[in-house]
């Protein structure tokens, strides 16, 4: 299922994700995706483990666009194609 939560800045999204994820988790779901810019991955996997600890955060994967991406290419035998060089 997809959940969007919007609001504005301050609002309490990323508190209420948390929440959502936090229940999910004690309620034993699996394959749970939390879905977040490139630049956030690593703030959002330690935000993860502290909130959900060790065991938990495993339930919970996050993603960056790119990341999903290349989970569903795997899972669907698609190729990425070839990339663009820098210049």
């Amino acid at each position: 299922m997809l959940q969007l939560i919007l609001g504005r800045a301050g609002a309490g999204k990323t508190t209420h994700v948390h929440r959502l994820l936090r229940d999910f988790v004690r309620d034993g779901q699996q394959g749970l995706i939390l879905l977040i810019p490139e630049q956030d991955s690593f703030a959002a996997e330690r935000s993860m483990l502290a909130l959900l600890g060790e065991r938990g955060a495993q339930a919970v994967e996050v993603l960056s666009f790119t990341h999903l991406a290349e989970a569903v290419f795997r899972s669907c035998g698609g190729s990425r194609g070839r990339e663009l060089s820098e210049s």
